[in-house]
């Protein structure tokens, strides 16, 4: 087999995806990408530049995405295999495995920089089960320094405000905030990424709750709602049950019993283990 990432590994992997969709190099030809050009690709003698790259992958109806994942044998990332496992870990309040995975992480990113925010994701897991798992001071201002450098949030960005917001100061949690609206507004209309920023968010109003800030906890709810749409059930069960506790914590709604049924109409709509969650977490919120 070619090398990864080789001019023929991609040009064999383009020539199956093309012909498995009953495409000839005629029907991917176009402007600025010749019938020579694919074939030559396809044949392994020469790569494509980025932009022709790009004109024969949607030539084909696939996103570069979804080229990406065939290209990875359709597995994920190690990184998002690592998210996965993380979240089966904290539902299962398993802090042994996550202190496994922290002392056996391997260095599977090129920059380090990458690698140290991949291991602070993994001890802030720890950190949300154990309280007395404390982050450093210097580890945290790594994070910080990190995220405000950042120009363009993309779904990486997104995932690690997500998963370390809870050992941010409250300033840097809400300049932060504020910045994942602005520094993601070229990559939302990505469904994946549209996702994730829904889960950030969600994340954060659930924290700013929490601190008892229920301001700018507001405000973050107001421009998550814009977001959705019918499709998004998730969020929009989140949404709705965070505003009717915002407004019991204001005074605004004096009946808990409002809560509770709205919690029992998730359960009974099929979804248990939200309705599991926003119990828990009423039951939290009203002890606090």
């Amino acid at each position: 087999m070619a090398e990864k990432g080789s001019s023929v590994e991609l040009g064999e992997l383009y020539r199956e995806l093309r012909m498995g969709r009953g495409l000839k190099l005629r029907d991917v030809a176009r402007d600025n990408l010749s019938i020579s050009q694919l074939s030559r690709f396809e044949n392994g003698q020469t790569m494509l530049a980025a932009d022709k790259l790009l004109l024969a992958i949607s030539g084909i109806h696939m996103t570069f995405s979804e080229f990406g994942h065939a290209l990875n044998n359709y597995k994920e990332t190690k990184f998002f295999k690592l998210g996965k496992k993380l979240v089966e870990l904290q539902s299962a309040h398993d802090i042994e495995g996550l202190k496994r995975i922290r002392d056996t992480y391997g260095n599977y990113e090129i920059f380090d920089t990458y690698n140290r925010l991949n291991q602070l994701i993994v001890q802030v897991a720890i950190h949300t089960l154990d309280n007395s798992y404390s982050i450093s001071d210097v580890d945290k201002e790594f994070l910080t320094a990190y995220l405000y450098s950042i120009e363009e949030w993309t779904e990486y960005e997104l995932y690690l405000f997500g998963n370390t917001m809870i050992v941010l100061s409250d300033n840097d949690l809400i300049f932060l905030g504020k910045a994942l609206i602005e520094r993601n507004k070229l990559y939302i209309s990505i469904p994946s990424n549209k996702k994730n920023a829904q889960v950030a968010l969600l994340n954060l109003i659930l924290i700013l709750i929490e601190r008892k800030d229920l301001d700018h906890a507001t405000y973050f709810i107001n421009h998550l709602e814009k977001l959705l749409t019918y499709q998004d059930m998730f969020g929009i069960v989140f949404v709705n049950f965070f505003k009717l506790l915002v407004a019991y914590l204001q005074g605004e709604l004096s009946d808990r019993n409002q809560l509770e049924d709205y919690i029992n109409m998730v359960e009974k709509l099929g979804n248990s283990t939200a309705a599991s969650f926003l119990r828990v977490n009423l039951n939290q919120f009203l002890e606090d």
